[in-house]
């Protein structure tokens, strides 16, 4: 971490002893739990003052836990048994967020899956970019000292999702458990599922979301891996680009979901489009490479917002300059076309309502990650407002990134 007179809690203090996934569920969810608690008692009286019906959604929700690990679905499990709060909202927060806030985006407003409105098209959010050597700056990889700068490839997410209110993030730490590896992310506190991390092996994935037509119409949810399954997966079960490779194409690419997947190691960086409609996975290992939420190399539908996020993603990347954390970081924060759908730094538009705004995608949290080296750099919320904070893998973190406090600092 940069500050070290903020108050921290030690990797010995929070996971040190575990043994199960289970136990280090249990722990995070204690650790969580206000956090948590706090989120699903809003979902809640906001479910009720509306009448959603949550019936539909958790049945979708019990199926597609079918597809989990036994490792995953008994962590969900340990999770639940901790928090003191209405199981099926619960259910629904963990297995169909997405789903929930389309219900709670009322009219023709925006939601997360129409964020122009009916009849607008998929705009799912997250910008997502790549930097392979030889464009990375080795001079000017990290702030904590030549010992642990590796020079290896940068990896950047923007996670934009919508109702930010009620989705509060935490920094999450998962030690090594029974031969699997150790995973260091910021994401979603209560759940398991994982859309960008890396492991104490230094293998970084991140995804953007892909709506592509005919995607899993022949596969149903018991057998669908789910994106953040798979980013759990292989951050928990493979140790370099070549292992994660590996492991998606052992794997028939029909039961993916839609996705770009950004990898990364110490030396070897790649982004795969994999395409479950026409059972592809295409590759694109450019020197520097973006994404937001349509296919280039595939078919795939293309919204205004996606379009316009990646192509200033790209503008800003151009030119024949090395690239470092802090250029990343300057995309991250980037407000052209915005600040609002359009823009890679996404805020919520006037006529939204603040500060839960179901139906406004917005930036929820910022990831920089080098492939390598097990830590990251974090931001809670929009990259604009809030200082990075770097973390490392086994290391004291701030408490309030480990809790969710931060987030909840941001509301209150």
């Amino acid at each position: 971490m940069d500050d070290t007179t903020v108050d921290t809690i030690a990797y010995d203090d929070a996971i040190a002893g575990v043994d199960s996934f289970a136990e280090h569920a249990q722990r995070r969810a204690e650790t969580e739990r206000e956090a948590v608690e706090w989120a699903i008692d809003e979902l809640e009286s906001i479910v009720d003052e509306q009448g959603v019906d949550l019936e539909p959604l958790l049945e979708y929700g019990r199926r597609s836990r079918e597809s989990l690990p036994d490792r995953h679905r008994r962590a969900y499990e340990a999770m639940a048994d901790v928090f003191d709060v209405d199981p099926a909202v619960y259910e629904a927060y963990v297995f169909a967020y997405s789903e929930l806030c389309e219900e709670l985006a009322e009219g023709e407003g925006r939601s997360e899956k129409n964020p122009k409105g009916v009849g607008h098209g998929i705009g799912e959010g997250c910008t997502n970019a790549l930097v392979a050597p030889p464009k990375v700056d080795p001079e000017s990889t990290t702030d904590a000292g030549p010992d642990t700068a590796t020079g290896g490839p940068l990896v950047l997410k923007n996670r934009d999702i919508a109702g930010r209110g009620t989705r509060p993030k935490s920094v999450v730490e998962q030690p090594p458990i029974d031969g699997y590896y150790g995973v260091l992310t910021i994401d979603t506190c209560g759940t398991i599922g994982m859309f960008k991390g890396v492991n104490d092996r230094g293998l970084v994935a991140a995804n953007t979301y892909i709506d592509c037509e005919g995607e899993g119409v022949d596969v149903s949810p018991e057998t669908q891996l789910r994106n953040g399954t798979v980013i759990r997966m292989l951050l928990e079960e493979c140790a370099t680009v070549a292992e994660a490779r590996e492991f998606l194409e052992s794997r028939p690419t029909r039961r993916l979901m839609g996705q770009t997947l950004f990898l990364a190691d110490d030396t070897d960086a790649v982004l795969l489009e994999v395409d479950p409609a026409s059972e592809r996975i295409f590759v694109d290992d450019g020197p520097v490479v973006t994404r937001t939420n349509h296919f280039v190399r595939s078919e795939s539908t293309e919204a205004e917002s996606s379009t316009k996020r990646r192509q200033r993603a790209l503008e800003l990347l151009e030119g024949d300059e090395r690239l470092d954390r802090d250029d990343l970081w300057a995309i991250a924060r980037d407000h052209a076309n915005g600040p609002g759908d359009d823009s890679i730094c996404r805020h919520p538009e006037p006529e939204t309502d603040e500060p839960h705004a179901f139906g406004q995608l917005t930036t929820a949290s910022t990831a920089v990650f080098e492939g390598g080296s097990p830590e990251i750099e974090v931001a809670a919320g929009n990259p604009c407002e809030t200082d990075r904070t770097r973390c490392a893998f086994g290391d004291e973190v701030p408490t309030d990134l480990r809790t969710g406090q931060r987030w909840l600092d941001r509301l209150h």
